[in-house]
């Protein structure tokens, strides 16, 4: 088995198509099937279904896939480890989740380099679904959760930040220093389609119900285009936190909601820090520093 044989797998995987994944790696279609067909004899078993709209992926190929990209991962990842052992220092792979605060970051960074802990990061960014996914597949070392950690995964927590709505610079809702949940009623509001509070906006939603508060939701993915996404679904305000708004809404005002679910606890999105039993004890002592970075930093501007 040869790497190369991995990398054609995996891109073939991910087009869906023998023919695609030819052109993508500037192969022959017929020099691609005979290293697929080489990788399967070598591994005893079929790694893809063909079938007559492209390919799809046996139950082997799903194993080997994930397998594959995990082995990938760590070939990408050797160049950045020989340069960072040349200067004596552990690589972490950290994963961070959309709208972690920047302020709270890199404060936290500098409480690691003045500790002086000989490590340096690579960040990746990932909702934290797809981060517990990386942890699990050994791609990161510690992951930035916005959900608690999974049953057999450490953790710890780390910070709390307050939940509110952007609100449009037009809005009568721009010119209060909080808002409550009958706020909202008869208004349409962005949220999160998959990922990041989830379960803070099926609290919210929940206790919107039942106090008889319509609102109108809009489920996205918030990235780069969420202004955009606001603007042609007429949304009055988007459900996020502070640091979130500030990325994703420029020039909308942020305010807090003062929204209580069914237990009366308010509505706040948590942050904790995860990582695997196997982790190295540089990644737990990090884990630690995270946790000891003053929270204060949340109440500055965002960058």
């Amino acid at each position: 088995m040869e790497i190369r044989q991995l990398k054609y797998f995996v891109r073939t995987a991910e087009t869906g198509s023998i023919s695609g994944a030819a052109v993508e790696l500037h192969m022959t279609q017929p020099a691609l099937s005979r290293q697929l067909a080489e990788l399967e004899k070598e591994l005893g078993g079929a790694l893809l279904q063909r079938n007559p709209r492209g390919v799809t992926l046996t139950a082997l190929g799903h194993v080997i896939k994930t397998h594959a990209d995990t082995i990938l991962a760590q070939v990408d990842r050797t160049p950045e480890l020989v340069r960072l052992a040349a200067g004596s220092r552990s690589l972490i792979r950290l994963g961070a989740p959309p709208g972690l605060p920047h302020d709270w970051f890199r404060a936290a960074v500098q409480t690691v380099e003045s500790a002086g802990l000989a490590v340096r990061f690579s960040l990746y960014e990932a909702s934290s679904d797809e981060q517990s996914r990386l942890l699990r597949a050994g791609q990161i070392d510690l992951a930035l959760l916005h959900t608690e950690p999974a049953e057999g995964i450490n953790g710890q927590h780390l910070l709390t930040q307050p939940l509110g709505a952007a609100v449009r610079p037009t809005s009568p809702l721009s010119t209060r220093d909080v808002l409550g949940l009958f706020d909202l009623d008869g208004l349409t509001v962005m949220a999160h389609a998959a990922g990041e509070i989830r379960v803070q906006e099926v609290k919210l939603r929940s206790a919107a119900e039942a106090a008889g508060v319509r609102t109108h939701w809009v489920f996205r993915r918030f990235s780069h285009h969420s202004l955009l996404i606001a603007d042609l679904a007429d949304a009055d305000a988007a459900l996020t936190t502070e640091a979130s708004a500030g990325l994703n809404f420029p020039g909308w005002k942020w305010v807090p909601l003062t929204a209580r679910d069914a237990a009366g606890h308010l509505l706040q999105v948590e942050t904790w820090a995860a990582w695997n039993a196997a982790a190295s004890p540089e990644v737990r002592k990090v884990a630690d520093l995270f946790r000891s970075t003053p929270v204060q930093v949340l109440d500055g501007p965002e960058s």
